[in-house]
């Protein structure tokens, strides 16, 4: 662990250097709350997991191939 003084009279700027040494790479979100502010890396939301997981299925194989756990009520009807 690592600790720095700073007085903040401009802007904070973080370098690359110190991003990495923290092990913060890649996408990263900064949650703000009264007297803190934490970096922390971005996490794939929900639909962009469901993509993820879909990514190439479709177009090389027949969409039957695939069980989207899809539950077929009535007619036409997924649930």
């Amino acid at each position: 662990m690592k600790e720095m003084t700073i007085v903040v009279d401009q802007e904070l700027v973080l370098t690359q250097t110190i991003l990495r040494e923290a092990g913060l790479h890649g996408p990263l979100r900064l949650v703000i709350s009264q007297g803190e502010i934490r970096i922390v890396p971005e996490t794939p939301t929900a639909a962009e997991n469901v993509v993820q997981e879909l990514a190439g299925c479709l177009g090389q194989e027949p969409a039957t191939a695939y069980d989207f756990h899809l539950k077929l009520g009535g007619f036409y009807e997924a649930r």
